[in-house]
Order: C-alpha cells, then structure tokens, then sequence
C-alpha cells in the first residue's frame, strides 16, 4: 500500500511540475496552433494519460498511445466539463477507463484520455485547460490589436496623402484670385469650379477615412 501511495505521489509531484512548466511557457508562442500542441505534449507525459485530442478551428491535434479516433465523442464540442466512462465511448480494445471532455474556446475542445480518474490529477488537467483557453484569447487579442494599429497607421498615410491633394487645386485658386483682372472671367471661373470639385472629393475621402479611424479608435478603446 506504501508503494502504491509512493507513486501515486509521485505521479501527482510529476503532474504538477508539468503543469507548472505549461502554465509559465504557452504564453509566449506566437501562434494557436503552437500553443495547443505544446499543451499536448505536457498532458500526453501524464502516465494516467493515454490519449489527448484537441479539436480545433487549426485542425486536429493529438497524441495518443492507443487508437481513440473511433470515440463517439469526438465528434461533439461539449459546452462543460464533463467526465465519461470508457464504456460509453464506443471505443475498441481501450487502455483508457475515463475520458475528460473540455470546452477551449468556441467550436474548440479537448478530450483526455485517462486510465483512472483521480480527482486531484482531474483538478490539475482542468487548470491546464483553463490557463490554454486564456491563452489562446490573450494572443487573439494581441494579433487584432496588431492588425488595428497596422490599420490606423494606414490611415495616417492616407490623410497625408489627402492632404497633399488639396494643395494643387487650393494653389490653383489661390492663383486664379490674384491675378482675377488680367484673366478671362469665364476661363477663371471654369478653373476655380474644377478646383473646388477636386476638393471636394478629397475632402469626401477624408471624412470616409474620419469614420474608419472612429471605428479602429472604438476598437482599441474597448
């Protein structure tokens, strides 16, 4: 019973060390895909774990030590924590006697298969889950805030370059004005008419281009 105790304690000291390196790690890859393998990798090293799948938006992603793609539940993205007995799994010649069924994100889910159901190793791969889910929303946040200001920096270079344009119609009837008795009245006012459609159709631009960098300052805002 000892010994039995012994690696009972040392399967849960393992566990923790493995969710601790997870937890402090996932936060820096730079991509879904990365940071969902790697969750793999650290749960597949739990010896009570003979499977992991992680049904994603990026694909399928699994480690496995016995052949789990028949479960009947892969094929649902359970909305809460739930834990499953293997004989309802519909799975063939299993070394698994649970299964772990998680929400991530929308449409995202992890199934994990376990040879027993301890409720500490349980509490642990939860946790696991959860810091992967804030993970994941944390670097999503990230990229549309870098896809934001990526937008608003456009925008800056389009009103410089609006601005730019009304130079030339603006000079052509600052022109047009000083030298108004020397000109014909006729051709000078068809000029400043051209001129002031021009700039009208900038100033059109920019006010489209007010509206968007409205839209992106709202976005950063909330």
């Amino acid at each position: 019973m000892m010994y039995s105790d012994l690696e009972s304690l040392k399967r849960m000291n393992d566990l923790l060390f493995t969710a601790f390196t997870f937890s402090s790690n996932v936060w820096m890859f730079d991509k879904r895909e990365k940071m969902i393998n790697f969750f793999c990798d650290q749960v597949f090293e739990n010896e009570s774990c003979t499977a992991v799948v992680v049904s994603d938006k990026t694909g399928e992603h699994y480690r496995m030590d016995e052949d789990v793609m028949g479960c009947n539940y892969l094929k649902y993205h359970p909305k809460v924590f739930s834990i499953v007995n293997a004989k309802a799994c519909g799975c063939k010649g299993v070394k698994h006697k649970y299964l772990l069924t998680l929400p991530i994100t929308e449409g995202s889910s992890v199934y994990i298969f376990l040879k027993e159901a301890d409720e500490e190793i349980i509490q642990i791969l939860k946790d696991m889950v959860l810091v992967l889910s804030r993970a994941i929303r944390n670097l999503e946040m990230w990229i549309e805030r870098e896809l934001v200001l990526l937008r608003l920096k456009e925008n800056l270079e389009q009103f410089q370059f609006l601005s730019d344009r009304l130079r030339n119609p603006l000079s052509v009837i600052t022109g047009v004005l000083e030298i108004a008795d020397e000109i014909d009245t006729r051709k000078g006012f068809e000029m400043i008419k051209t001129s002031a459609r021009k700039i009208k159709e900038v100033l059109d631009q920019l006010s489209d281009a007010e509206i968007e960098s409205k839209k992106i300052y709202e976005c950063l805002s909330s």
